[in-house]
Parts: structure tokens; C-alpha cells; sequence
């Protein structure tokens, strides 16, 4: 089970530091005991109320439990003591709109709502739109009613359980749950532990929100070798290179774009980093330029350049970024690299078919990292998901990523970009990673991205559109660089310099909000 990595370690050294955020500094031994109380709180609520016997049967494996709390001590007491009781947790952001933690709430069909401290406003806001008999529960009260409660009855749980789930933007816009049981989160953090095992005075960075699957990648690698985990106070991306400074990390994780940030405002200074021994990359593609500025900040550091959607549970590829290869890469992103043991893959052209090895098709996931499905009422989500047989392959039921790759003997998978970030403008086909790869030689920015855009009358694309950041030319003189490196069908209508880019909650480029900037006349006025 994910949360006896944690427990395991606490039998093994509890006087050991196990979480460290706001100042507080808890020992496994502690943090425990506050996790244990939080499950026979839980334990003690009255059994839940379903309104049907097709409700109960959505939930069956693991009563889900929201968790809707900032990023306090006890909010990880709250998480362990969710998965501690036999439930699974699905986190709720504070920060975010109240439509969109109504919508998870909602979808979710979770009977109880666990509450960290700080959360007045937002408890009162949501709860008039939730489920009239859901329970509710304070971390705070849950700890201090613990004593008046049994303890929690170690009744058999399976694998197959339910430990978590995660909420991405659908097909349609509307959020869908991604079900990620025991059995997958456990083997994904036991593989880790086996290719990276680290010491147990390691101390690991926290800096993805709990939405974000990459943070259980932190909590639980972090816990399994006995390390401390860091929560810094906050998410501003450039605080993040002081924070690892200030605590000693050894352990970071972030996307690259937070990387790229700190990139962009001198940050990743050579020997900035000297602590860090492991760097995590994951959730976008890692550009090379990045890759070497951050082997020259982290001298001391190995980079992984970690792949996989939230379906296939955290990542399910890798790739060591060794410091002679980068020298003789001339690629524009990192390779994805090699599944994990056990993993596997499949390329596929339009017809559904093996593609040759080299040629480019979309990339399809199997094994037992797969989830377990989707919360969503779209027939097209669900379809991503599907069984066939694969000649040399043991693995029957696969995903579709909707990314595009190629395998390479000397790289493993290469990544080409998104399927659906492929392009036609005038009858060319045009995939936009590449052309923002062109963009960023030609403009030496520290970050590039490139839209669609403008559209006709049929909502076609008739152009593009390339933002940069941090780049010291002129757009007239980037553009000028670019007919020069990419076929006349590719060039950029518009270059748009910007200060920074807007991210999302996950610190990934948000292109919602390029776009958007496009349709309101930025790109026109540049």
C-alpha cells in the first residue's frame, strides 16, 4: 500500500526528520501520530449516505475522501491519514476557483471533506454547492478528538484499491478524475527507490501543488529512503533557488519551465546549486539549452529527465542526461529515454499499426502503471484506454498519449511534440514543437512557445504566432533569423516579446492564455 512506505519508515527511525515546512520540523514518529489520529477521526464519522446503489458502486475499493487544505504540516497528517483509513484522497487547491473545486467535489461523488486551517472562506463558499450530506471534518478537530476514539480497525485492503485521484482538463473542458490504485503508485515509488536509491539524510523539495501527481513522486520516493521532505512557503517559481540554497536540497523536482524561469532572471548561476545531487524534470518537455545551464549550476547533480501522463502514474520513462552527452546533442529537447522495468511501449501510425524504428507515430503506454480509469462522463475520455494484443509486447491493455515520438537506439524515444499541436496551414503540416525549437536558435530567448493562430472563417489556422522571453533581438530581427531556418510555410506572422510567460497552477506554459492573448490584439500590436 502507498501510505506503508511512510508507516515502514517510521518503525525503522522515527526520531528521524520527516517533514519540514513553515518552520515546523516533524520526526516520523510525530507526523505519524498526527496521521493516525486524522484516520480514527475518520474512522469514528458516521457511515456515509449514498443516494443509490449505482453511486456506491462508483466508489467501490475505496471511499474517497476530499482534501481541501494549504500547504501545512497538518495537511500531510490529513493525506497519510486519508490513505490510513482505507480511503483514497483527492486534494482540492485552496487557491483555484471555487466552479473548478466544485466541479472535482462534485464529479469526485467523496462523501467526506477533510479541512486544513485557513480555509474558512473558502469551506463557506463551497459547501452551499456540495452534497447536502456530506461529512465534514477539521485536521485540527480530527487530532484532537483522536484519544476519544477507537483505533482504526486494520480491516484487509487490496491493491486494487484506490489511492488517489487526480483531476485534468477533459476532451471537452470539463475536469475528469484520474483513478491511480495502490498496486500502480507502489510499483512506480519501488522502482525509484531501486534505480535511485538515496540516503536517508537526503532532503527532498516539495514544490508541486497535491493536484499535481508529481508531488506524490516527492512525498513518497522522499519517505521510502528515510528522507525529510521541504515544503517551501511559497510557489513563486523564483523563490525556489533560494529555498534549495537555504535548506540544502539534494533532491529537486520541478517542471521545466520553473527551471527555465530562474534561468531567464540569472538564477542558475554556475555552482549555484552545489547541494543538489538529483535533479527531476517531468510534465513538459525539457529543453537542451536548459539542460546545460542546469548541469552548470548543479555541478554535483544528476538530471533525469522523467515522461509520463498522470494515467501511467507519475512517469513511466527516463532519461539520464550525462554531461558528455549533452555536449554532443544537438537536438532541441531532451530524449524521453527507456521505460521503467516493466513498463512498456508501443509507436503507432494513423492506421493503429507498429510504426518502422525511426518513424514518428503516436506513443502508446502499458503495464501495471497504468490507471485504473477515468471519472468522466465522455465517451472519448474513456476511449483512450483500450485492449489489443501487440506482436512482442505482454502488456494487453494500453493508453493513448497523443504524443508524438520516434524510437532511437542511441536516445531510446524522442519526442516530437503533442498529436494534437500538429498543424495545417496551406495544406502543410507543421509540427509546432519544432518550429519553437527554430525560434528559440534563432532568437538565443531563454523560453519560446508558438500558437496557431490566426484562424479563418472555418476555424482553421492561417498562420503562426511565436512568443519569446528574455531574448535580446528585435522581432524584426528574430523573424528576419527564422525565414532563414525554417520553410517559408513555418515562419512566424508575428513575434511577441514578452517579460514572462503565464503558467498554470503547475508551473507549465499556459498557451490558453497566449492564445487568448493573441485574440485580444497583443499579437498585433507587437
Amino acid at each position: 500500500m502507498l501510505d506503508a512506505f511512510f508507516f515502514q519508515r517510521t518503525q525503522v527511525t522515527p526520531d528521524a526528520p520527516a517533514l519540514w515546512v513553515a518552520g515546523e520540523t516533524l520526526s516520523y514518529a510525530q507526523l505519524a501520530r498526527r496521521a493516525s489520529a486524522v484516520a480514527r477521526s475518520l474512522a469514528a464519522l458516521p457511515a456515509p449516505s449514498f443516494g443509490s446503489a449505482a453511486q456506491r458502486a462508483d466508489v467501490e475499493g475505496a471511499e474517497r475522501c476530499l482534501l481541501l487544505s494549504h500547504r501545512h504540516a497538518d495537511t500531510y497528517a490529513g493525506l497519510l491519514g486519508i490513505l490510513s483509513a482505507g480511503m483514497s484522497y483527492v486534494p482540492l487547491n485552496p487557491t483555484f476557483p471555487l466552479s473548478r473545486n466544485v466541479a472535482v467535489a462534485n464529479r469526485s461523488r467523496s462523501k467526506t471533506l477533510l479541512v486544513g486551517a485557513e480555509c474558512d472562506a473558502q469551506l463557506h463558499a463551497l459547501l452551499p454547492m456540495l452534497d447536502p450530506h456530506i461529512r465534514v471534518l477539521r485536521i485540527s478537530d480530527a487530532i484532537a478528538a483522536a484519544p476519544t476514539h477507537p483505533p482504526v480497525s486494520r480491516l484487509p485492503r487490496s491493491d486494487s484499491d484506490t489511492a488517489y485521484v487526480l483531476f485534468t482538463s477533459g476532451t471537452t473542458g470539463v475536469p475528469k478524475g484520474v483513478r491511480i490504485s495502490h498496486a500502480s503508485a507502489t510499483a512506480y515509488v519501488e522502482r525509484q527507490v531501486q534505480l535511485d536509491p538515496a540516503e536517508a539524510s537526503a532532503r527532498f523539495s516539495q514544490f508541486f501543488d497535491l493536484t499535481f501527481d508529481l508531488s506524490v513522486h516527492d512525498m513518497f520516493v522522499c519517505w521510502a529512503n528515510g528522507g525529510c521532505l521541504y515544503v517551501p512557503p511559497s510557489s513563486d517559481p523564483l523563490y525556489m533557488a533560494q529555498f534549495a540554497i537555504e535548506h540544502r536540497l539534494t533532491h529537486w523536482g520541478s517542471v521545466p519551465s520553473a527551471a527555465n524561469f530562474l534561468r531567464q532572471f540569472r538564477k542558475l548561476k554556475p555552482d549555484s546549486l552545489p547541494d543538489v545531487r538529483v535533479a527531476m524534470f517531468c510534465g513538459e518537455a525539457l529543453p537542451t539549452v536548459l539542460a546545460r545551464h542546469w548541469a552548470a549550476a548543479a555541478p554535483n547533480c544528476r538530471i533525469r529527465n522523467l515522461y509520463g501522463p498522470t494515467e501511467a502514474t507519475i512517469s513511466c520513462m527516463r532519461f539520464e542526461v550525462e554531461r558528455d552527452w549533452l555536449a554532443g546533442f544537438d537536438g532541441g529537447v531532451v530524449p524521453l529515454g527507456w521505460s521503467l522495468p516493466g513498463e512498456e511501449t508501443v509507436i503507432v501510425g494513423e492506421d493503429g499499426e507498429a510504426v518502422l524504428d525511426g518513424e514518428k507515430g503516436e506513443l502508446l503506454l502499458g503495464g501495471p502503471q497504468l490507471a485504473q480509469g477515468y471519472i468522466s462522463d465522455n465517451p472519448a475520455d474513456h476511449a483512450r484506454f483500450f485492449e489489443r494484443a501487440f506482436a512482442g509486447r505482454q502488456a494487453t491493455r494500453w493508453y493513448r498519449t497523443g504524443d508524438l515520438v520516434s524510437a532511437c537506439a542511441r536516445d531510446g524515444m524522442r519526442f516530437h511534440g503533442r498529436i494534437d499541436t500538429q498543424v495545417k496551414i496551406r495544406g502543410y503540416r507543421i509540427e509546432l514543437q519544432d518550429v519553437e525549437h527554430a525560434l528559440q536558435q534563432c532568437s538565443d530567448a531563454s523560453m519560446t512557445a508558438v500558437v496557431a493562430w490566426p484562424r479563418d472563417a472555418l476555424g482553421m489556422p492561417s498562420g503562426l504566432v511565436g512568443f519569446v522571453t528574455g531574448a535580446a533581438a528585435s522581432p524584426e530581427t528574430i523573424a528576419a533569423a527564422c525565414r532563414k531556418a525554417l520553410p517559408a510555410y513555418a515562419v512566424p506572422n508575428r513575434i511577441v516579446k514578452l517579460e514572462t510567460f503565464p503558467v498554470n497552477v503547475n508551473g507549465k506554459v499556459d498557451r490558453q492564455r497566449l492564445l487568448s492573448f493573441c485574440e485580444g490584439g497583443i499579437a498585433e500590436a507587437a
